[in-house]
């Protein structure tokens, strides 16, 4: 979904594809790069030259001058020297520049802003400094000849002849040691000038707030990247097996937040740690008073390109009022990721979905229906959630969360597995799982919904195991109705029991047993 056409001379260069940079000295780096140990040691940056962008590169910052010229002498100096600290001054600085030279296409030609490679370290001190795109960059297709806005008649559209784009703010490649920290990059989507659709849906262009492409021992630390037209932040390493050592990144207290694609798109590497970040409103930006969005408009998605995702882990960070889904792994080798006490929140899509194998839920909350679990034999790789609750609570708006059960699953489960998790079904049902396999310990199911028609289902379970669950329920007294857990080809274990209290909501049917649920029935 995110190749960028090898073609696109002057918008999009290949990647140098080389060897895998082997760890250096500059963090304290013992196995995965955790938030004591990520960094940089003062040593090594004193090896390297401290470049500051006002006094030394001759940046305003006064919110209203184009400072990209400052940025490109920036990294020209750091490039020269293999590496060093940017200082950032507080202030607003505003890059980004295209220019139409006669003749040639595409019509808008695009200046990189701050575009380096192959340095051992690099610190960029953002002193809360904001940094923004100028207003009236195009982005998107456009007529090769006029310079009009272009819509093709079929898509995928990747004739670079018409694609204009503006740029990642920072672009970084096979580089080690990386630190950039207390910074806010704007992408200014509200008023950039929209063309048609590029690449194989919405429009797939380089635009996004930080780019990393085969690098290593990164920190992200306290950086709002938001209205981005493409991500806040996309890290990519390409070329990436199994065997390969790992190639950790980390990001504390970050927002990502109303960008067009995703907050984070994560396409390739091992060991991506998240800490306290928000992922949230991808898609929810206005542009023309309309939202400017491309699928899959996720707050993340794992999704590995010519490459691996594996050892993600995200703790206390919130997924939240994406126009997709709030965290999406569906293609490519990836998933592999564990989440701890994070929040979901799925308000016109699912909250999580989760069709790539080794993803595993602690501790978590859901607003709207999950979807989609890998089984396997392996249990170790089978989609696992655990002390996890799922409620149907409305947004902050008062809109209702997204779907009509609090999850879904369908097909292969295999050893999927739900352990002690709270079903809290107020204004829906409360699962759809169907599919050989799956396992359901210690779970408590709450149903309020009274909306169901009298004799429906509240519930189905086909073909998985139930253990030690508690199937209660809070209607109204003056409800009258009756409805099932419908279940076919399920078990039921014989210790702990399973229980269900009635007298509304029955095993099997609407009239079936209540109480201690008898073995395999």
């Amino acid at each position: 979904m995110r190749s960028f056409p090898t073609g696109l001379v002057g918008v999009v260069t290949i990647l140098e594809l080389v060897g895998i940079v082997v760890a250096s000295a500059a963090f304290v780096y013992c196995g995965v790069l955790d938030e004591t140990s990520a960094k940089p040691s003062e040593a090594l940056a004193s090896r390297y030259p401290r470049v500051d962008l006002k006094a030394d590169c001759g940046a305003k910052g006064d919110g209203q001058s184009d400072d990209t010229a400052a940025f490109q002498k920036a990294a020209e100096l750091l490039q020269q020297a293999g590496g060093g600290t940017l200082i950032i001054p507080p202030g607003t600085y505003i890059v980004g520049r295209q220019y139409h030279t006669p003749g040639q296409y595409p019509y808008y030609q695009t200046e990189p802003i701050f575009a380096i490679k192959n340095l051992k370290f690099l610190s960029v001190e953002g002193n809360e400094a904001i940094i923004r795109r100028a207003a009236g960059l195009r982005f998107g297709a456009f007529d090769k000849d006029t310079g009009e806005p272009f819509q093709a008649e079929k898509m995928p559209f990747v004739d670079w002849r018409y694609a204009a784009h503006v740029a990642n703010i920072f672009d970084i490649g096979h580089s080690q040691n990386v630190w950039i920290k207390n910074l806010e990059l704007d992408g200014n989507v509200t008023n950039l000038v929209i063309g048609g659709e590029y690449g194989d849906t919405g429009r797939q262009l380089p635009g996004t707030g930080i780019f990393l492409h085969n690098c290593s021992h990164v920190w992200i630390d306290r950086v709002h990247s938001h209205h981005h037209p493409l991500d806040g932040i996309m890290i990519a390493y390409y070329q990436l097996k199994e065997s390969d050592p790992a190639t950790p990144h980390i990001l504390t207290d970050c927002v990502f937040e109303y960008n067009g694609r995703q907050g984070l798109s994560w396409v390739g590497g091992r060991g991506l740690r998240a800490y306290r970040c928000k992922f949230r409103h991808t898609g929810r930006a206005l542009n023309g008073g309309k939202p400017f969005a491309s699928a899959p408009g996720a707050g993340v998605d794992i999704e590995a390109e010519e490459s691996i995702c594996r050892d993600g882990y995200f703790e206390e960070c919130e997924f939240v009022n994406n126009i997709g889904c709030g965290m999406v792994a569906d293609s490519g080798d990836g998933g592999y990721s564990r989440f701890v006490r994070c929040l979901f929140w799925g308000v016109t899509s699912w909250s999580a979905w989760s069709a790539k194998p080794g993803l595993v839920y602690e501790d978590c909350m859901f607003h709207g229906s999950i979807v989609h679990a890998y089984g396997s034999d392996d249990q170790a790789l089978a989609t696992r959630w655990v002390r996890c609750t799922f409620e149907d609570l409305p947004w902050e708006d008062g809109r209702q969360p997204y779907g009509q059960f609090l999850a879904e699953l369908n097909g292969n489960l295999r050893n999927v597995t739900f352990e002690q998790c709270v079903f809290r079904a107020n204004q829906c049902r409360s699962i759809w799982c169907s599919g050989q396999g799956f396992r359901f310990v210690g779970c408590s199911f709450i149903h309020k919904f009274a909306g169901v028609a009298d004799g429906d289902y509240q519930a189905i379970l086909r073909g998985g195991t139930t253990i030690g669950c508690h199937f209660r329920e809070d209607f109204p007294e003056s409800v009258n109705a009756r409805w099932s857990i419908l279940v076919d080809r399920s078990q039921v274990a014989p210790d702990p029991p399973t229980i269900v209290d009635g007298p509304r909501v029955r095993w099997g049917s609407p009239d079936g047993p209540v109480g201690i649920i008898p073995p395999s029935q």
